[in-house]
C-alpha cells in the first residue's frame, strides 16, 4: 500500500485514521470494526472511487487534500473528523463566489480567498437494510442540517450499528420506516445550522457519512466502506 509522510509518520493515503498508533500524542478515536462479519453494503452515493482514485472520492480544498478524510485531518491536524466527506459525482457551478479563510499549516497562518461555489446533484442511498432512527427536516436544528440516521444490525451477532447521512438538501424517509439496502433516502445538499459550515459546503459540497457502533462510538467510515462495499465493475473485470 502506498503511504505518504507527515512529520516522520507513515500515513496510508486513505487517511490518518487508518493507523493504530496515535498522531502527535493524540489517541485514535475510532473503534475497530467487528471481526468476521459477512456484511455486504451499498455505496452511499454514486461515487465509488474510494479504492481506485481516493483523491476523487474525498472532498478536498485547495489547501487541504485530506479535508474529507476521517481522522486528524482538520485544522492542520488539530481537529478530529469522525466522518467521511464524499464528493459529488454531479455538481454545477453557480457562477458566484464566496469568501473563505484557509489555514496555511506550514506558516501557521490564515489567509482570505475568494472561491467559486457549486451545487451538488447526487442522490443518497442507504448502505444497508435498516430502520430510520432519526430524520431531521429543519436545518437550524443540527450542525448536520437536514440529515438521516439509520439503525442496522450486523448479520452475525445481530447487534445494532448506525449510519448517518448529513448536510442533505432533501430527506426521503420518516422515523420508524423500514429501509432497504441501496434505497434512495435523500439528495446531497449544503445544509447546516452553522453559517460558516454552509459557506464551506458551497465551496466544497459533499455528503458527510458516519458509522457508529451500538454505543454510538464511531467506526472509521472509509475503512467500513473499503471492507464491505462492492468493487465497481471496472475494478473486477
Amino acid at each position: 500500500m502506498k503511504v505518504a509522510q507527515l512529520k516522520g509518520v507513515a500515513l496510508p493515503l486513505f487517511g490518518i485514521c487508518f493507523m493504530n498508533e496515535s498522531l502527535a500524542g493524540q489517541p485514535i478515536r475510532f473503534v475497530p470494526l467487528p471481526a468476521q462479519q459477512a456484511l455486504h453494503v451499498a455505496w452511499p452515493t454514486r461515487n465509488q472511487s474510494l479504492r481506485s482514485t481516493p483523491e476523487l472520492f474525498f472532498a478536498t480544498t485547495r489547501e487541504n487534500a485530506d479535508y474529507g478524510k476521517p481522522g486528524w485531518t482538520r485544522n492542520c491536524g488539530k481537529r478530529f473528523h469522525r466522518g467521511c466527506d464524499i464528493s459529488p459525482v454531479r455538481k454545477s457551478a453557480t457562477g458566484k463566489t464566496t469568501i473563505v479563510f484557509f489555514s496555511a499549516c506550514e506558516s501557521q497562518t490564515e489567509y482570505k480567498s475568494e472561491e467559486p461555489t457549486f451545487i451538488p446533484h447526487d442522490e443518497i442511498f442507504s448502505v444497508y437494510a435498516g430502520v430510520v432512527e432519526e430524520a431531521v427536516l429543519i436545518e437550524k436544528e443540527s450542525d448536520f442540517g437536514l440529515h438521516i440516521v439509520l439503525m442496522h444490525h450486523w448479520p452475525g451477532t445481530r447487534r445494532p450499528f448506525y449510519t448517518l447521512y448529513g448536510h442533505l438538501a432533501e430527506v426521503h424517509a420518516e422515523v420508524g420506516r423500514p429501509i432497504k439496502k441501496g434505497e434512495r433516502i435523500g439528495l446531497m445538499g449544503q445544509t447546516s445550522r452553522i453559517a460558516d459550515a454552509r459557506n464551506w459546503l458551497s465551496v466544497v459540497p459533499h455528503l458527510h457519512f458516519e458509522v457508529w457502533n451500538e454505543e454510538k462510538k464511531a467506526y472509521n467510515p472509509a475503512l467500513f466502506l473499503d471492507h464491505y462495499a462492492p468493487r465497481p465493475q471496472r475494478e473486477t473485470d
